[in-house]
């Protein structure tokens, strides 16, 4: 494999908050010119405010893992202990990890991106001994509906999201059991 296409997964710095605000950005950017603007809307995460902060105090607690291939990032996983609190609660085991945010860059660079992330998450999440990982998606993704089938996430229900000060959305839950029940 040349070195443009090996990836590499590490911890992200705060040196690297300009780089994944980016790679957010770019996304979205996708999303926007494809009309999926109910996702995420409009505004660019790096002019949400309060969003670069969040960013930068997520990766000096090493809640971020990056994905690079030639020097470039093109993933993000952001890791967190418990679920959000706006989750309704029972569609989440205890103790599991919540995937806050996964990413990757839209095109040839994030090939294999999201794979690898989300096996990242789950060793992460095993070494901590959590029973699972869970995560919320938007609910009209006939495409991250099955990209999380294909990874073993069961849909555990649904729940309206008024955060933002934006229009709701129906937004699912998914659990990838780790440990036997």
């Amino acid at each position: 494999m040349s070195d443009d296409q090996h990836l590499t997964l590490r911890p992200a710095t705060t040196r690297d908050v300009p780089a994944l605000l980016a790679l957010m950005d770019a996304v979205l950017t996708w999303l926007v010119a494809r009309g999926r603007t109910e996702q995420w809307g409009t505004v660019p995460f790096s002019r949400l405010p309060g969003f670069p902060e969040l960013f930068t105090g997520w990766t000096s607690q090493g809640a971020i893992t990056t994905a690079e291939r030639g020097g470039t990032c093109v993933g993000l996983l952001a890791l967190a202990p418990a679920p959000p609190p706006y989750i309704p609660p029972g569609l989440i085991p205890d103790g599991a990890v919540f995937i806050h945010t996964i990413i990757s860059a839209r095109g040839p660079a994030g090939q294999g991106v999201g794979h690898a992330l989300l096996e990242e998450a789950a060793r992460q999440a095993g070494a901590q001994g959590a029973p699972a990982l869970a995560l919320d998606h938007w609910a009209g993704s006939a495409e991250l509906d099955q990209i999380y089938d294909k990874h073993g996430f069961v849909k555990t229900g649904e729940y309206e999201d008024d955060q933002d000060g934006r229009p709701a959305k129906l937004n699912t839950v998914r659990v990838r059991h780790l440990l036997p029940r």
